[in-house]
């Protein structure tokens, strides 16, 4: 299974792209408000960083997953304490994301069909995709989904000049501040984009320094989207009807009128959401199962694709149940602690233990 850094691009860019679209813009608003894309545009350049970091620690351990990589670095109990923490992240994320999914068919479509049956349809395709074809599979699909997806997100941002009011993101800074601003920063930063994928499916890249380039690009095109998408939701809503609404950028393209002739564009945007977070789904579907065969020893990872996916359906079902789980994505001890773990504090140790380890073997 190899992919091309054309691949990795889109990938990386829907994954990130459908993300983008429902958390961190509302995590902005609410702290800072009409400064919310000022939280947006730092958050999309710490982003930017510790992607940047990820991809060092990839090219030092070019032929090693994430399994491998911690195991060689911090030893072999320690190494797999960690990867169990990267695990246990993109088995909660994968949760998250297919029931916000089943929840947004059930909002605009499927009004009168049961959550069960909208999951059941979800990921038997994702597990059908992923077991089929792994991970070569879902980068077609992503390469034949991702320009249409990208062009129809960012054209439909620009579809509501006459709505928009520039007096909606005023004043700037002034009622904010500094701390405010940080805080959205901070709290949209952990739900923008995953860089753990990165330290998995580096592995399978053809070209690692064409990856490397199609990675940050790809971080790159969601993180403006993601700037620009926040900017127009404030422009057009304001702040306070901002931060109440459910699926943000959704809720933009039910505004658009154009000579009130052209209308309706969601039914573009929603069938191109559920391709998108398919792709997403489908990812850390096969970097779980994947990394899980190597932690475990056990070779087979489709079959253990197939276990977890019931897993996955139960624990789905089961948390929906629970008003606290559908609030899990605010958890201090997930954005304070948990997250910025992973994303920085892991990863810039392993870059540190892998330099040290390159100066001693160039010295020897």
């Amino acid at each position: 299974m190899k992919l091309s850094g054309y691949q990795l691009f889109w990938m990386t860019s829907i994954s990130s792209m459908i993300m983008f679209s429902y958390i961190p813009i509302t995590l902005a608003v609410n702290e800072a408000h009409q400064d919310a894309w000022i939280s947006i545009l730092l958050g999309g350049g710490l982003m930017m960083g510790v992607t940047w970091m990820a991809l060092r620690v990839c090219m030092q351990n070019r032929d090693k997953t994430l399994v491998r990589m911690t195991k060689d670095l911090l030893g072999t109990m320690l190494g797999k304490i960690v990867v169990a923490a990267y695990f246990a992240h993109w088995f909660l994320q994968m949760s998250m994301t297919v029931k916000d999914m089943a929840n947004f068919q059930n909002l605009v479509m499927l009004h009168n069909t049961p959550m069960p049956a909208v999951l059941l349809c979800m990921l038997f395709l994702v597990f059908y995709a992923v077991y089929k074809g792994g991970i070569t599979a879902v980068s077609r699909c992503a390469e034949v989904i991702g320009p249409i997806f990208i062009l129809i997100l960012y054209v439909q941002l620009f579809l509501n000049p006459q709505e928009m009011d520039l007096k909606r993101i005023l004043p700037v800074y002034a009622d904010s501040g500094w701390l405010q601003i940080v805080m959205g920063a901070f709290s949209a930063f952990n739900y923008m984009l995953d860089p753990t994928i990165i330290l998995m499916l580096f592995f399978f890249a053809e070209n690692k320094r064409t990856a490397s380039r199609g990675i940050l690009w790809g971080t790159a095109v969601s993180a403006g989207w993601g700037l620009l998408a926040t900017f127009a939701m404030l422009a057009v809503t304001g702040p306070d009807m901002a931060a109440k609404m459910v699926v943000p950028v959704y809720s933009l393209t039910k505004m658009v009128s154009i000579l009130n002739f052209i209308q309706n564009i969601d039914v573009f945007y929603i069938p191109l959401w559920l391709l998108g977070a398919f792709i997403k789904l489908a990812i850390c579907l096969f970097i779980l199962s994947y990394g899980l065969s190597e932690w475990s020893g056990y070779r087979n990872w489709r079959r253990i694709a197939g276990l977890l996916t019931v897993v996955w359906l139960g624990y789905v079902l089961y948390s929906a149940q629970i008003v606290q789980f559908s609030y899990m994505f605010r958890n201090i001890w997930l954005t304070g602690v948990f997250y910025p773990a992973l994303y920085i504090a892991i990863p810039l140790l392993l870059w540190i233990v892998g330099s040290i380890r390159k100066r001693q073997q160039a010295a020897n």
